[in-house]
């Protein structure tokens, strides 16, 4: 079959997410991307008309309550003008703000277009470019009918058609890659954007709606089909900031093993004993291990927490998709294209965080081994140390002792020399000398002066007497 190069009334349909985070009210970044979207198309803007409401408590509610911001417009494409209208609707989602914002041309318009018509729906590639940490994302939906065609036409004839919606409205560095085809209400529509593509992810779906059956669907269930779509950018959003967090628990886990085994062969290096230097290494080494220790567990606990969050949005995403099918019948098939992201995408997301997890765990017990290794080197030679501080402390406290009792028998010993000669000198040494001299004791004595012979027998007896009380109370070693 040829080519289908006209469309009929293509409508696109964005709806952005944001967290409220610290950006609570007006100042939401979401508000002033949409009012720079709608400055192509009407004066009216978002901001001013935007009321918030502390007390309500519901998990759903719209932030213009009091008008409808619809608009009419015109564009133009090869010096042709047509009319187009649209709508923007701001609401408070749970945590979040969602803005759904809508051009195309009206159900009244019945004339053929190209499909590069498209591209005058996205003023200055506004769609498909929302950054910022707390966006959660995008979902941009093309819908066009087809030209009335001799026979229904083939599944690649479509998929070529939505290629050219794609291209049109997007360029090319913000064109998402195509992913999947499948059903929506009945009809044909067309997924782009890959998961795994974490960088510069974009989600873009082309629907072409068979019958005025499909389209009243879209209508009725819009706002269940908002739901989704916001459980499901949450989800995504949670699966790419687990990827961060999986490359630096990845490169610290390198780390941490060329570390652990970097120490084991320090270990092996050293002798039986440690240097001063060798102990304040391991110590340091202990520090670095403790702080990455740390940082390591803040790692696991956040893949964790993303892990929870996709487990919770999926279970809320699964709850609005069974709502919609108590409505067209449970007819699956009818909603592959949403049913496909609950039963396979998400899955597999949980899945890989898992994997993670377990893989990652591992490095925890890794890092806590190496700390208890170098706690127990550092405490043996802590206590070695320890050991033999004491000893040499006992050994001077033993050798100062030492010193005080031979000076306390040094000073004894003087004391009780000086008396002995004292006692000497003053008790009858006269009368010995007289007795000597008398009983003819040799020469040499006698010869003596008396005062000398006193002196000397007294410093003969002092001297004898300090020698004997030494002798007696010296210390023992």
């Amino acid at each position: 079959m040829s080519e289908i190069e006209k469309v009929l009334n293509p409508n696109v349909y964005a709806f952005a997410f944001h967290l409220i985070g610290d950006a609570s009210g007006r100042d939401n970044p979401l508000w002033n991307w949409g009012d720079d979207f709608l400055e192509s198309f009407t004066s009216q803007k978002l901001k001013p008309n935007l009321k918030f409401s502390e007390q309500s408590s519901n998990f759903s509610v719209d932030l213009l309550r009091d008008i409808s911001l619809n608009f009419n417009s015109q564009v133009s494409y090869n010096e042709t003008k047509l009319e187009v209208s649209g709508f923007a609707l701001p609401i408070k989602i749970g945590d979040s703000y969602a803005l759904w914002l809508n051009v195309g041309f009206p159900d009244s318009f019945v004339e053929e277009v190209s499909p590069q018509w498209l591209s005058t729906f996205n003023p200055e590639n506004l769609l498909g470019i929302v950054t910022g940490e707390e966006f959660l994302g995008e979902t941009i939906l093309i819908t066009a009918k087809l030209t009335p065609q001799p026979q229904s036409p083939s599944l690649e004839t479509l998929k070529s058609l939505a290629d050219k919606c794609c291209n049109a409205l997007l360029p090319e560095k913000y064109r998402p890659p195509f992913n999947r085809a499948g059903e929506l209400f009945g009809s044909q529509i067309f997924e782009y954007g890959l998961i795994k593509q974490t960088a510069n992810y974009r989600h873009l779906l082309v629907w072409f709606p068979n019958s005025e059956a499909s389209e009243d669907k879209l209508g009725t269930y819009q706002r269940e089909i908002l739901d989704l779509f916001y459980y499901r950018n949450k989800i995504i959003k949670a699966f790419h900031n687990s990827r961060q967090i999986h490359r630096i628990l990845f490169d610290f886990y390198g780390q941490v093993e060329d570390n652990v085994n970097r120490l084991q062969q320090r270990i092996d290096e050293l002798d039986s004993a440690l240097t001063t230097e060798n102990l304040q290494e391991f110590k340091d080494e202990l520090k670095k291990l403790l702080k990455t220790a740390l940082t390591y567990t803040q790692g696991l606990t956040k893949l964790e927490d993303y892990g929870n969050t996709i487990a919770i949005n999926l279970n809320n995403y699964n709850e609005k998709l069974d709502q919609i099918y108590a409505k067209v019948e449970n007819d699956e098939k009818k909603l592959s294209i949403l049913n496909q992201f609950s039963r396979k995408t998400a899955p597999y997301m949980r899945s890989q965080i898992a994997g993670d997890l377990g893989y990652f765990r591992h490095g925890t017990g890794l890092i806590e081994q190496a700390i208890a290794s170098i706690r127990g080197i550092v405490e043996i030679e802590q206590a070695r140390s320890d050991r033999a501080n004491q000893i040499e402390l006992r050994k001077s406290e033993l050798a100062e002792k030492s010193r005080d009792d031979r000076l306390e028998s040094t000073v004894q010993a003087i004391g009780v020399g000086l008396a002995a000669g004292g006692i000497a000198a003053s008790s009858g040494t006269d009368k010995l000398f007289q007795t000597l001299q008398q009983n003819h004791v040799p020469a040499p004595l006698i010869l003596w002066h008396p005062f000398v012979f006193s002196f000397v027998l007294s410093c003969a007896i002092a001297f004898g007497s300090a020698a004997i009380v030494w002798w007696r109370t010296r210390p023992k070693n």
